[in-house]
C-alpha cells in the first residue's frame, strides 16, 4: 500500500486543529475539512490552517446531507480523520473512503465513551486516563481500537491539565494510528456491552451537594474548573480549591466550603 493516504478531515476546534497541523505536515495529503457550525474562534483556528494550506473547507450544519456525501464522494479519499467532532456518521459515508474512518476519543475505550471524556475521570477519581484511536462504525465510539496510549492522572489535576496532555499528545497519535493501518497492525475488538458513557455536560456551574464527602466534592471543583463554568456553592462560583487540612488557617478572604467529612478552600471564585 503506498504511504501516503488522500485523507478527508473532520474536525471543529482548537484540539481538532492541531490534529490538522499534524496530516498536514506529514506525508499524506488533506484533500477537504468538514467542520459544523460551532465557535466561531475555534472555528477560526481550523480555516487559518487551511487557508494557509489551501485546503477546501466547508461548514455543514447536517453531516449527513446529500452535499456533505457528495463532497466526500468526489474527493475519492483513501481515509477519514475525526477529531473532536461530536456528530454521528452514517452509513453513506462511512463506505466512502477505501480504509475507513477513524476517530480520536481520548479516553481509555470502552470506557468514558460520549462527550464528557474530560470531565468524569476527574470525578470518578480515576488514576489513569488515555487517548484511542479506533475505526468508526455506527455506534458511539464503538468501533475497533487501532491505537491506544495510557497515562498517569494526578490527584490534585484539573481539567486543564488533561486538555494539555491533548494538545501535546494529539500532535502525534493520529499519524501513528495511521502508520499502524498502513502496516496492517492487529486492531483490538471491542465490546459494546461493556464499558461506559457519559453525555455532554451543560454550560452553566454545576452545584455541589453538602452532603458529598469533601474528596467527592474537590473532584467536581478539578473536573469543571475553566475553561469550564465552575461549580455552584450556594451563592458562589469556585474554579480552584484544595481540601483543608488539619491545623491550617486559610487567610481572611478564602472562602469554607463545608461538606460531610471535611471542607474544601476556594482559591478561585466569583
Amino acid at each position: 500500500m503506498d504511504k501516503s493516504l488522500n485523507i478527508v478531515f473532520f474536525g471543529i476546534d482548537g484540539f481538532s486543529n492541531v490534529v490538522l497541523n499534524s496530516l498536514v505536515g506529514s506525508e499524506h495529503k488533506v484533500l477537504l475539512v468538514i467542520t459544523h457550525p460551532y465557535d466561531d474562534k475555534a472555528f477560526k483556528s481550523l480555516s487559518s490552517t487551511c487557508d494557509k494550506n489551501n485546503i477546501p473547507i466547508i461548514k455543514a450544519s447536517k453531516i449527513n446531507s446529500d452535499e456533505v456525501v457528495s463532497r466526500v464522494s468526489d474527493c475519492n479519499p483513501d481515509l477519514c480523520v475525526i477529531a473532536h467532532f461530536e456528530r454521528i456518521i452514517k452509513s453513506e459515508l462511512l463506505k466512502i473512503p477505501k480504509l475507513g474512518f477513524i476517530n480520536l476519543h481520548p479516553s481509555l475505550l470502552p470506557y468514558y465513551r460520549g462527550l464528557a471524556p474530560q470531565h468524569y475521570p476527574i470525578i470518578n477519581g480515576e488514576k489513569e486516563v488515555g487517548i484511542t484511536v479506533h475505526y468508526v462504525d455506527e455506534g458511539t465510539d464503538t468501533g475497533d481500537i487501532i491505537l491506544q496510549k495510557r497515562y498517569p492522572l494526578s490527584e490534585d489535576a484539573y481539567v486543564a491539565d488533561l486538555h494539555m496532555l491533548w494538545m501535546r499528545e494529539y500532535k502525534t497519535i493520529v499519524i501513528e494510528a495511521i502508520d499502524s493501518i498502513i502496516s496492517h497492525a492487529p486492531v483490538i475488538k471491542q465490546s459494546k456491552e461493556e464499558g461506559s458513557f457519559y453525555p455532554k455536560m451543560e454550560s452553566k456551574p454545576y452545584p455541589l451537594d453538602k452532603r458529598w464527602t469533601v474528596k467527592e466534592a474537590y473532584n467536581w471543583v478539578r473536573a469543571m474548573s475553566m475553561p469550564y463554568d465552575g461549580v455552584l456553592y450556594d451563592d458562589m462560583v469556585v474554579y480552584k480549591a484544595h481540601i483543608l487540612e488539619d491545623g491550617e488557617k486559610p487567610d481572611d478572604d478564602e472562602p469554607i466550603l463545608n461538606f460531610c467529612d471535611g471542607a474544601l478552600v476556594a482559591e478561585w471564585y466569583e
